[in-house]
């Protein structure tokens, strides 16, 4: 199915277009919609994958439109697993993200929905260069326990607003994130979720995530 498909809030399996390849997504749009979350994974296991999708599901709830892609196909995914090739490649990784987002501009049914983008780990820093690179494309980045080490050289180019969320008891994750915050010259906000040091770990942890994101999402898109 493709992007010209007519829109309905059920959830359905896409085709998305990422440069010379095509990836395997999962589309929703809500009546109405007030815009659309990219939510990219790349090499994750089951209960990340699982966790993603369920806070996909809130900010359909809220009223806005998602889209779930994995960034790499079964061919890579088994070459990675041999080689660890690509679960670092942020070059790979965004390049993608901006295949996407074409993709979403270009789509009949998604070209008025103003995209944000929705990272976590490593995604979460490949959503970041994404927004460096093509800052016309995206409202605002949100990442979850983001390796934002793979992105320090392209934070000081984000126009986007961004939010950083983090475990509270992750000290590594928060001293990288409180560095990401001097090098972002944006709109900015760095919030912790009290007493996680994981945020994958429960459903708890994920309430609070979509929670803390619905509401910075909201805000954006107020005046859109």
């Amino acid at each position: 199915m493709d992007a010209t498909s007519p829109s309905n809030s059920r959830e359905r399996l896409v085709r998305v277009s990422a440069g010379a390849l095509f990836l395997a997504g999962s589309l929703r749009i809500p009546e109405n919609a007030r815009g659309i979350v990219l939510f990219p994974y790349g090499i994750e296991n089951d209960q990340r994958i699982s966790y993603t999708e369920g806070l996909a599901r809130p900010l359909g709830e809220a009223g806005f439109a998602t889209l779930l892609v994995d960034l790499l196909t079964p061919e890579e995914k088994a070459l990675d697993a041999l080689t660890g090739f690509f679960r670092e490649n942020v070059d790979i990784l965004h390049k993608r993200i901006i295949g996407i987002a074409n993709w979403l501009v270009e789509g009949q049914e998604t070209q008025n929905l103003r995209i944000s983008y929705f990272g976590t780990g490593v995604t979460g820093a490949a959503a970041l260069i994404a927004a460096a690179v093509r800052p016309d494309a995206v409202v605002t980045v949100i990442s979850v326990d983001g390796r934002i080490d793979l992105a320090r050289n392209y934070l000081s180019r984000i126009y986007a607003p961004v939010l950083l969320i983090v475990g509270e008891n992750d000290a590594e994750g928060k001293n990288l994130n409180r560095d990401a915050l001097e090098q972002l010259h944006t709109e900015k906000q760095l919030e912790t979720i009290g007493g996680a040091a994981n945020l994958f770990g429960d459903t708890n942890t994920q309430a609070e995530v979509a929670q803390l994101a619905v509401k910075w999402l909201a805000r954006r898109y107020e005046h859109i």
